[in-house]
């Protein structure tokens, strides 16, 4: 059939082909349909279906006793991360009541007196020189592999006797949920510990959010644009060496409208530390004092549980009119704070290097109509945009994280 005696549209209105276009889509869709098991699940769900699964061999395998070691990354490297799966693990094949499980201190008092890594790439020799030190019949271990918006996670169960892994499985879990909810039981449990032996804040590494230093371009950002008939705006990924990524976002807008990158995330509580890496600049129109200014915000929005907005923190960076101190009517000055709304300032042309804010102190110092406890999510605007069709504005940024304090 000759496509262009009809053209593409007439071929398809063409109810003889109506049967063959059919088929091909049905034929198209049952071969090339994504597996639902490729799909990202909750944290929960991924780390029950991760217990079902490598505990369905148990009982044909003798197991009675196990020991679970620490999962690492692909560099044998053990993460906050790692620790709190394997630990998620251990409590519930305890649970399942169908094996003993050795308890994690008496595992890591052992290993560390007989010098063996607690570490999730153990093999053939270690798991056999483990299961005679502890009398357990199977160690189970594994790996995570971060995939940028989700992690991989792959547990195997190998018998001590033998050396040889007798189930396997693994699960693609959301990372968003995973951290959250790997901070919210760090928030309970330093709670509980502080002033304890010990360091309470071993997750304060976590960063909730994604990409926060740019090194897989855009992924985790939102992009949105203003008005589209005004102004102009470009964006890109450029080489940063003054950044710990090396990496960074680089937003330039020109005319009126604007321009704004975002990433909302769930968080354990308002406990938390804003850092980020950042210049910018800003300029008026020709005639000053009477042709706008650009505008840069690095942005904190707050909202509860239901999603309804409590407030918000900006940082931002404009062109002062030289007459907004002034009692003169009409002059364009910046909004004035309130309790649900705070303004901090910054410099243009100077760099900003590790810029923290302590959110819960900023709060409950200048945000008091907003209760720092009724906090669900925080999203963070990165927004660049002009007053005037003259003005412009331009920001640099990179190595975003929101931590525990």
């Amino acid at each position: 059939m000759d496509l262009n005696s009809k053209g593409i549209l007439g071929w398809f209105m063409d109810k003889s082909n109506f049967a063959l276009i059919f088929l091909c889509y049905f034929i198209i869709f049952i071969v090339f349909r994504p597996s639902p098991s490729g799909a990202s699940v909750g944290f929960e769900e991924g780390i029950d279906s991760l217990v079902e699964r490598i505990s369905s061999g148990m009982s044909e395998h003798s197991v009675q006793y196990i020991a679970v070691v620490d999962f690492t990354d692909l560099d044998e490297k053990v993460s906050q991360l790692g620790t709190f799966i394997s630990e998620e693990l251990l409590t519930r094949l305890h649970d399942t009541q169908a094996v003993k499980v050795v308890e994690r201190k008496l595992l890591s008092k052992i290993l560390e007196e007989h010098r063996l890594g607690l570490t999730g790439m153990l093999d053939e020799k270690s798991v056999k020189k483990l299961g005679k030190i502890l009398g357990v019949d199977a160690v189970c271990t594994g790996t995570i592999t971060d995939l940028r918006t989700t992690f991989k996670v792959h547990a195997r169960m190998i018998a001590v006797e033998t050396g040889q892994v007798f189930a396997a499985a693994s699960a693609e879990v959301d990372k968003s949920d995973a951290l959250r909810i790997l901070m919210r039981k760090y928030v309970r449990s330093r709670r509980l510990v502080e002033g304890r032996q010990g360091d309470p804040r071993q997750a304060g590494g976590i960063n909730l959010l994604v990409n926060g230093g740019f090194v897989h371009q855009y992924t985790g950002w939102k992009r949105q644009i203003g008005d589209i008939r005004q102004g102009a705006s470009k964006t890109e990924i450029i080489d940063f060496p003054t950044g710990k990524s090396g990496k960074a976002l680089h937003i330039r807008h020109e005319g009126k409208g604007h321009i704004q990158f975002s990433q909302i995330v769930s968080v354990p509580s308002a406990d938390l530390i804003f850092s980020a890496t950042f210049q910018a600049s800003t300029h008026e129109g020709m005639i000053k004092a009477f042709s706008g200014t650009g505008v840069v915000q690095i942005g904190l929005q707050y909202f509860d549980q239901k999603g309804l907005k409590l407030g918000q923190t900006v940082i931002l960076n404009y062109v002062k009119n030289p007459f907004a101190d002034t009692p003169l009517i009409g002059v364009p000055r910046r909004e004035s704070d309130s309790y649900r709304t705070h303004y901090i300032d910054f410099s243009g042309d100077k760099l900003y290097q590790d810029y923290r804010l302590d959110v819960h102190r900023e709060i409950e110092d200048n945000l008091l109509g907003i209760d720092p406890d009724s906090i669900e999510e925080i999203a963070v605007i990165l927004w660049c945009g002009a007053s005037h069709s003259q003005a412009g504005s331009e920001l640099w940024i990179t190595d975003i994280a929101l931590k525990n304090r």
